[in-house]
């Protein structure tokens, strides 16, 4: 859990790139995302991880995460918040969202999110 909590840090503190990269670094070089702005495109690789977000970043988008909750469940970890996206036009929206990280031998396999469901 410390692993996600301190990409969330990171990205709050330092900017979303700083946050990806925390992810990152503990992540499996096989790891797939699944992002937010993706269209349920899966990411897989460091390498096409870092490429997808630097183009979405490179055309003006802005991503700013807001976690409120972290929970363990099994090998996943899963996090209660919201994402804002602000475009290049100068329209954002926001929206409550649930992120899944899921690891496999004590390092990040797959990351994904669903939207958040009332209770």
């Amino acid at each position: 859990m410390l692993t996600i909590k301190e990409a969330f840090r990171a990205s709050v503190d330092d900017g979303f790139e700083a946050g990806l990269e925390a992810l990152l670094r503990s992540a499996h070089a096989d790891c797939e995302f699944r992002p937010y702005l993706g269209n349920d495109q899966i990411l897989r690789g460091h390498d096409e991880v870092r490429r997808y977000y630097a183009d979405a970043i490179a055309s003006g988008t802005h991503m700013r995460l807001n976690p409120t909750s972290f929970h363990e469940d099994g090998d996943d970890i899963v996090v209660y918040g919201s994402i804002r996206i602000a475009r290049p036009s100068g329209g954002f929206s926001e929206a409550q969202i649930c992120w899944t990280y899921r690891f496999r031998e004590g390092r990040l396999a797959a990351a994904g999110w669903r939207p958040r469901q009332s209770a």
